[in-house]
């Protein structure tokens, strides 16, 4: 009997563990897509090889996403760090914030200060 109430309780607990990490990881590609889908309408078609290089959670509202896309207008690959600060339910980005916009020359990244 013991071991019965061993199995069930072990059961509840990792149900609850997974179910809350879950959560999260549905959290984590809702924000990922929104973000996505705000840099494709702000290039409006003009980025090429658009890759996501981190996503990271600054609070609960806001997180800082890093990526880089090659711009054929320049001619160069560009990454961009943004802020995008959302709603409460992270259903849509209220606000962006450009953080730091590189080129890729010779190689390296470098800082283009606009």
């Amino acid at each position: 009997m013991i071991n019965l109430k061993l199995v069930v309780f072990a059961l509840v607990i990792g149900f609850g563990l997974v179910s809350c990490g879950n959560n999260e990881s549905n959290r984590d590609a809702l924000v990922r897509k929104r973000i996505i889908q705000k840099i494709e309408m702000d290039g409006m078609g003009m980025l090429k090889d658009l890759k996501i290089e981190s996503v990271n959670k600054l609070n609960d509202s806001t997180y800082k996403g890093v990526h880089s896309f090659s711009n054929p207008i320049f001619n160069k690959e560009i990454r961009v760090t943004r802020n995008y600060t959302f709603t409460a339910d992270l259903d849509s980005i209220t606000k962006k914030e450009g953080v730091k916009t590189e080129v890729k020359s010779e190689g390296e990244w470098v800082e283009t200060g606009f």
